[in-house]
């Protein structure tokens, strides 16, 4: 690990006696253990029995069979390896201290450092997946309801169909202001995007007005602050209802909209006729968790949102 600044007196020791390869040596906690083991009442005159009777006292034959004493019944009590394991050895204390001589890389430090650093890698880029994992259980609290929404970016809490929902937004050109998401759906936000891209449309102020909207909206619509009471949006939708033909034409050309289907200004405001690909797929958000919008393949909206939403949603409804 890389560190920057002075170094303590500590430190200078400790990389002294590493540069030395000194200063690694098999847990002492462990070799006790294993020479309070050898020299218990039963282990000690077996072992010495062991190290007596390999200077050419007993055979190899001998000997080996006193290392597995008891391995077949119970190899503690001799000191045995089971023979499940006896590829390791055949006494299990030299086995146990081999193995940390082992994985001590034998006191060489430079080696050691290597599987060190090479377990601590693993252990990192492992470690990243699994807190991942964990965490995604509660990520952000409840921005995001399902994997699936955390993954998209919310865009699954509005439409599963994502391919299909991609292409219809494709289609639709710029019609949605994304800066003005809260007001989708508005006869308002739609006119302020049209006379955002091309300016005032004569042919549809006219519309407005002679379908009872009042001058001062009319003149005042591009003000993106103006308030337009649901009336008056009201009103202004009736009249986007008999835009049709070129008029209508020109518009769809403004937004760039490739839509099919759209007969008239209005549908411009109609999720059934704006998403026809994936319309299905479109819920709301309630209380409960996500709601379908529509129940069919004509476009019957779910009656179930009469209760689900909030009144301020359905006002411009009634």
């Amino acid at each position: 690990m890389a560190t920057t600044g002075s170094l303590t007196a500590l430190q200078l020791n400790a990389a002294a006696g590493l540069l030395q390869n000194q200063g690694v040596a098999i847990n002492a906690n462990l070799i006790s253990a294993v020479a309070s083991y050898e020299n218990t009442a039963l282990i000690s005159p077996l072992l010495n029995t062991i190290t007596v009777g390999s200077g050419n006292i007993l055979s190899s034959n001998v000997i080996s069979n006193v290392e597995t004493l008891a391995a077949n019944t119970c190899s503690a009590l001799s000191n045995s390896i089971p023979p499940v394991y006896s590829a390791l050895g055949t006494q299990m204390t030299t086995v146990v201290l081999d193995q940390a001589a082992v994985d001590i890389c034998n006191n060489n430090v430079s080696q050691l450092t290597q599987a060190v650093n090479q377990a601590e890698g693993y252990t990192g880029q492992t470690s990243l997946f699994i807190n991942s994992a964990v965490n995604s259980q509660t990520y952000l609290a409840n921005t995001f309801t399902t994997m699936n929404s955390m993954i998209t970016g919310g865009v699954t809490t509005v439409n599963l169909s994502t391919p299909a929902f991609g292409q219809d937004l494709e289609n639709l050109g710029n019609l949605i202001d994304l800066e003005n998401l809260n007001n989708f759906g508005s006869p308002l936000a739609l006119v302020q995007q049209l006379y955002t891209l091309s300016g005032t449309n004569a042919t549809l102020s006219l519309a407005f007005i002679n379908a009872g909207v009042s001058q001062d909206v009319v003149l005042n619509i591009i003000n993106p602050t103006v308030a337009v009471v649901d009336g008056a949006q009201r009103l202004m939708y009736q009249a986007m209802t008999q835009i049709t033909g070129t008029d209508l034409a020109q518009i769809l050309s403004v937004f760039g909209v490739t839509t099919t289907g759209i007969e008239t200004m209005a549908d411009l405001l109609n999720p059934y006729k704006l998403f026809p690909l994936s319309f299905q797929s479109l819920t709301a958000p309630t209380a409960n968790g996500p709601v379908a919008i529509y129940v069919n393949d004509v476009g019957s909206v779910n009656t179930q949102l009469s209760t689900e939403l909030p009144p301020y949603v359905l006002s411009s409804l009634v």
